[in-house]
């Protein structure tokens, strides 16, 4: 029972989690590439020149956006201190991954002189910060604090994850070139209907460059799922195994209840009860119990899979 309940409760969290995630992408990313290392390293200067220069020698690709994190350490009006990332992008970013505004306007981060800082309304809930309010920012290697002014606050989003939102510029200004971090990745977008060419360019120009993966939104997509099930494989693997180990369980409890039954089993057989239907009379109380423990595990795997997913 308690097998089954997980299982089917996981495999409603997991077809949750999917769901989630894919609708967040159609919502979100407006980039029709994303553009990431396969080992989880950034993105090197000569592969960002090689995909601008796609951008410039052609005309299928309408922008390139650089995606950065950077780490900072904060401090709000009332002097709470908190350590958070940062991701600086230019102004294009506002189209490659939009996001609903609840207070002010995001697009004064990118583009106002001085620029400023969005952050998430989690976020701000929890730091008591509002549009308007000045946060001193200190940049990891910066050789002072900058102060910037919240000028956004967003709905809370799956694919960032409370990073606060700066614009590149503003990195680049209080970091120096120097010191401002490689991309971790970058979003491409294809001029109307040309998607394709774009591609067909995009990896020619990456062809030096075998660690680079080159995903549209569809792959994305698709490699959320494979990691989702990867994992849920894994769970499974494990959550079989305790099922071998209960069925053993019922077939040892349904054993030692034949052996402790002797005195009802030999009265049933004095009154004229067939050893075939004593066989059948054991084989249907242990269909009972298996088919009932099914059915209560399942139910309940169902009903906290659904809890568990709001």
């Amino acid at each position: 029972m308690i097998g089954l309940a997980l299982v089917s409760g996981l495999s409603v969290v997991g077809s949750s989690m999917v769901a989630s995630a894919t609708d967040e992408i159609d919502a979100s990313v407006g980039a029709d590439f994303m553009l990431s290392p396969s080992n989880f390293g950034p993105v090197l200067p000569d592969v960002s020149a090689a995909v601008e220069e796609v951008r410039a020698d052609g005309d299928a690709v309408a922008s390139v956006t650089e995606y950065r994190v950077l780490s900072a350490t904060a401090t709000t009006p009332d002097g709470t201190v908190v350590d958070r990332q940062l991701a600086a992008a230019q102004p294009s970013m506002l189209e490659d991954l939009r996001v609903s505004t609840v207070a002010g306007d995001l697009a004064q981060v990118y583009e106002e002189p001085g620029g400023g800082l969005a952050l998430d309304e989690d976020e701000a809930a929890t730091l008591g910060l509002g549009v308007g309010d000045e946060v001193r920012v200190d940049f990891a290697g910066d050789s002072g604090p900058a102060a910037l002014t919240v000028r956004a606050i967003t709905e809370k989003s799956a694919l960032e994850g409370g990073v606060w939102t700066v614009s590149l510029d503003t990195a680049r200004a209080h970091l120096g070139p120097e010191a401002l971090p490689l991309p971790s990745l970058l979003f491409v977008t294809a001029r109307e209907g040309r998607a394709e060419e774009a591609r067909v360019a995009l990896e020619a120009a990456l062809e030096p460059y075998p660690q680079m993966e080159l995903r549209d939104q569809y792959e994305l997509k698709e490699q959320i799922r494979e990691q989702i099930g990867q994992l849920l494989n894994m769970v499974y693997g494990l959550l079989a195994l305790a099922i071998v180990v209960a069925v053993l369980g019922v077939v040892n409890t349904l054993a030692l209840a034949v052996v402790e039954r002797t005195r009802e089993i030999g009265l049933l057989r004095a009154i004229g009860l067939s050893r075939r239907q004593l066989r059948r009379m054991i084989r249907l109380e242990s269909v009972v119990i298996a088919l009932f423990g099914a059915l209560l595990g399942v139910g309940l795997g169902l009903a906290w899979g659904r809890r568990a997913t709001g």
